[in-house]
C-alpha cells in the first residue's frame, strides 16, 4: 500500500502499490514514507483523544456508577443492623466499603484525577463478589 495525506483535512488515504489506483490520487495529496505515516497517525490519535473536560466527565460518571452500584449493599447493611438481624457483610467488609465510597467521593479532588489508571482501588472482597 501507498499512503498519502491531505494536509488540508488531515485525512490519510491508502492506495494499492501496483499503481492500479493512481488515477484517484489527487495532486493535493502528499506521499507518506513510514515515518511520515507514523507521525500522521500519531497526530490523528492526539487530535481524537478526549479533552481533559471530557475525561473528567467520564471519570465522574464512572464514580457515580460505582457509588450507585454499592448503595444497595450499604442500605441492606444498615437495615440489618437496625433490625438486629445477622448482617450480610462483616464489620471489616462494611468499613472497607465505606472507606472505598469516601475515596470515590474524594476522587474528583485528587491530584491524579481524571487519570483512570489512578482510580480508587476497589476492595478485593467486593471484586470477588461481583464476579
Amino acid at each position: 500500500m501507498k499512503y498519502y495525506i491531505d494536509h488540508a483535512t488531515g485525512e490519510i488515504y491508502a492506495y494499492e502499490s501496483d499503481g492500479s489506483q493512481d488515477s484517484f490520487i489527487s495532486p493535493a495529496l502528499e506521499l507518506l514514507d513510514d515515518a511520515g505515516l507514523a507521525a500522521a497517525r500519531a497526530a490523528q490519535a492526539a487530535a481524537n483523544a478526549p479533552t481533559p473536560e471530557v475525561r473528567a466527565r467520564i471519570e465522574r460518571a464512572w464514580r457515580d456508577g460505582e457509588l450507585a452500584s454499592s448503595d444497595g449493599a450499604v442500605a441492606r447493611q444498615r437495615d440489618q443492623v437496625e433490625s438486629g438481624l445477622p448482617t450480610t457483610l462483616t464489620a471489616d467488609q462494611y468499613k472497607a466499603l465505606q472507606v472505598y465510597r469516601q475515596a470515590l467521593r474524594n476522587w474528583p479532588e485528587s491530584a491524579a484525577f481524571p487519570d483512570s489508571t489512578q482510580r480508587p482501588p476497589v476492595p478485593a472482597w467486593l471484586v470477588s463478589q461481583a464476579s
